[in-house]
């Protein structure tokens, strides 16, 4: 059989990846239709600044990624993370965010990474930056109480919501820095096998091989608590340009003020956050919509929603569609340079 030349193999992963994008549409196009609309609709303005604030976002993304990996390995690149930030991303769309630890281990092991390690730097990462949320959202809601209280108040059942998304947080962070923790896990799943004569034997053997990967990126983390710290800044700052999104969009149709809005936006998240939806898709937008619209209307809430989903979720994709379809090219490249 024929060998296929590398420009017949970089036009079937064109096609791949293509093929793909379309899949994705398709299973969004009630969605794609009316974004496409209201992106024709807006301000130019507007969408340069929303799509700015992506770009920011990412460029963040990016700096933690960097600061976190660096940690265990020293040919690591900001480049390297930046594309990395995408390639996530697209990948999170593709398979409906089951997929975004296959591909954040996948990636940091062409970086040389090893797998052990790459799976507790993700989950430090996600620990954090769920704890961040958690902190941005109660830290401006008590900042701004009075107004706070006054979009929230007929909302106050879902205060549920709020806490136990706060309760999911700390078994998150428990789960991916503790090592106590882990003991504690372990401890009951060994009782529980012994009251259920060994059901649980594969449970607890998947446990104890997951939590030594998280302790081993543990132990190199928490050596240097600064690095938590500027992380969880980084984050706020990354957040901030995402959740400024409504402010931008709708500042001139309400007296709110960008940091309000940005608090608004963070509790809405929270409140998302125990919705089971696939990834969190529309989750957000869902709820957002529903509290934005006391605010400003129904028909600029929606337009807004549509908005944010394009800047948060397809924007980035379609920039790591191009990550993917050269992925091919960057193994050979970090290959290259971990052999120097």
């Amino acid at each position: 059989m024929k060998k296929l030349s590398d420009r017949q193999k970089t036009l079937i992963k064109w096609l791949c990846v293509l093929v793909l994008v379309g899949l994705i549409i398709y299973v969004f196009r009630d969605m794609a239709g009316p974004i496409m609309s209201q992106l024709v609709k807006t301000s130019p303005v507007v969408v340069a600044a929303i799509l700015g604030a992506t770009l920011l976002y990412g460029v963040i993304e990016s700096c933690i990624t960097f600061i976190l990996m660096r940690q265990v390995e020293n040919n690591m690149t900001f480049f390297d993370a930046n594309i990395m930030t995408y390639f996530v991303s697209f990948y999170r769309v593709s398979t409906l965010g089951s997929g975004t630890i296959v591909a954040s281990t996948l990636f940091m092991k062409h970086c040389g990474i090893q797998p052990s390690k790459a799976l507790g730097l993700y989950s430090i990462d996600y620990a954090i930056h769920k704890m961040t949320i958690c902190v941005m959202a109660v830290a401006l809601f008590l900042a701004n109480r009075e107004y706070m209280f006054g979009v929230f108040g007929k909302y106050s059942s879902y205060v549920l919501g709020v806490i136990a998304t706060i309760l999911i947080t700390m078994a998150i962070v428990l789960f991916a820095c503790w090592p106590p923790f882990h003991r504690f896990l372990r401890c009951l799943l060994e009782k529980a096998n012994a009251l259920f004569k060994g059901r649980f034997a594969k449970l607890i053997d998947s446990l104890s091989e997951q939590t030594a990967m998280m302790e081993d990126a543990t132990r190199v983390v928490l050596k240097k608590p600064w690095l938590i710290v500027v992380v969880m800044l980084l984050d706020i700052c990354k957040f901030a340009c995402w959740f400024a999104i409504p402010y931008i969009v709708c500042h001139n149709l309400c007296d709110m003020n960008i940091v309000t809005s940005i608090g608004i936006t963070a509790m809405s998240v929270m409140l998302a956050a125990v919705i089971p939806m696939p990834g969190g898709i529309g989750s957000s937008e869902l709820v957002m919509t529903a509290i934005y619209s006391g605010l400003v209307g129904s028909a600029a809430a929606g337009a807004m929603a549509l908005l944010y989903r394009f800047a948060t979720f397809m924007f980035p994709f379609i920039i790591g569609a191009f990550t993917a379809i050269f992925f091919k090219r960057f193994k050979r490249y970090k290959a290259a340079q971990n052999e120097k």
